[in-house]
């Protein structure tokens, strides 16, 4: 696979070839890695590289609907265990997270491949994705102009076919504005609709909502249905579909 094939790709599709067999996890891994060290220096939406996924990109890699598909998490929010989260700001400097929580669990079990850390504004306090700890990521579209954020570096990498899915988190805009100045799907799930899980309080009344920033609308329904899962303890219940969100799409 070369990297503009897989550039031209959206998760649902790789994670198809990947299962009839016409490419391998590690041949995706490899374009994408090319991907990332193509245009990354330029644009600055990634600020961390996980070499061991990229070392053994098979392994640990749980059996889901997108097994082996790149996937970037934010610097903020979300707790994947064992990985730097540092928020932008170099009071946190090489923090690293003890465990995973509620969100980082689903996007796990979906099968997805973490392969780095997307940049992100300090606490994600601006709508961009500048911060002095790892500098400003650029609109692929325009150089030197903005993304928005604070999801900026995640819809960058979208963008510009680093990934073509990456966490994003919204309390006012921080998935949906970046998706409209990057040019890519950014959904603001409904209150109650991605669980908070156990480990995590309601973030701004329950406004505050993980989700992710994806290439296809069909790539966007696909990561809801993994992470719309409910779980004890929620502080809002909402009233689960009556299909899995991809059957929608043909509505």
């Amino acid at each position: 696979m070369s990297p503009e094939e897989y550039a031209a790709l959206d998760g649902v599709g790789i994670a198809e070839l990947i299962g009839k067999r016409l490419v391998s996890i590690a041949e995706v891994t490899k374009a994408a890695r090319a991907s990332i060290d193509r245009v990354n220096p330029t644009l600055n939406a990634i600020v961390e590289v996980y070499e061991d996924r990229f070392d053994h990109p098979e392994g640990g890699l749980a059996s889901g609907p997108l097994t082996g598909v790149p996937f970037l998490v934010k610097d903020i929010g979300d707790h994947f265990g064992g990985r730097k989260m540092e928020c932008g700001s170099r009071l946190c400097e090489g923090f690293f997270v003890p465990e995973d929580d509620f969100y980082a669990q689903m996007v796990k079990g979906s099968g997805v491949n973490l392969v780095g850390r997307s940049n992100t504004p300090e606490f994600s306090m601006a709508l961009c994705a500048t911060n002095l700890l790892h500098g400003a990521t650029s609109n692929p579209w325009k150089l030197g102009y903005s993304t928005s954020g604070s999801s900026g570096g995640a819809a960058c990498a979208v963008a510009s076919g680093m990934v073509p899915i990456a966490h994003a988190s919204d309390l006012g805009g921080s998935t949906r504005g970046p998706a409209a100045w990057c040019g890519t799907v950014g959904l603001h799930p409904s209150r109650g609709r991605v669980s908070y899980g156990p480990q995590t309080d309601e973030h701004g009344f329950g406004m505050a909502q993980a989700s992710v920033v994806t290439r296809t609308m069909r790539d966007t329904a696909a990561m809801l249905n993994v992470l719309s899962v409910p779980q004890t303890g929620d502080p809002f219940i909402i009233r689960q579909p009556q299909h899995p969100y991809c059957h929608y799409l043909r509505d």
